[in-house]
């Protein structure tokens, strides 16, 4: 396992800090072992499918960035999120995602 950092952050606001496995052997998972928002949310563990759209919005910081975010947003009130949200949120885009490429063939 070989650890990158990184942060994204999303026009609305929104921003992640994330620890990412790049040598997942699976390319649909290759991105997250934690996903941390300051938005007041964190969900631990959440391992996100690969998500081209909010590449655009990542970049790479030093792990030092990374806890430094993460002790600023703790100190702030950030709260265990609600895993099987995220997962079904997910399942949902995949089904749309899904569903549009099978109506385009």
């Amino acid at each position: 396992m070989k650890l990158t950092y990184v942060r994204t952050d999303f026009p609305n606001g929104r921003s992640h800090i994330l620890m990412r496995d790049s040598e997942s052997p699976n390319p649909e998972l290759v991105h997250f072992l934690l996903v941390l928002s300051n938005k007041g949310t964190v969900w631990v563990d959440v391992f996100w499918p690969f998500d081209e759209e909010s590449e655009r919005f990542t970049r790479r910081i030093p792990e030092q960035q990374f806890w430094q975010t993460f002790r600023e947003w703790r100190l702030q009130g950030i709260k265990l999120g609600d895993n099987g949200k995220v997962a079904d949120m997910l399942a949902r885009k995949q089904l749309l995602t899904r569903k549009r490429r099978e109506k385009d063939a």
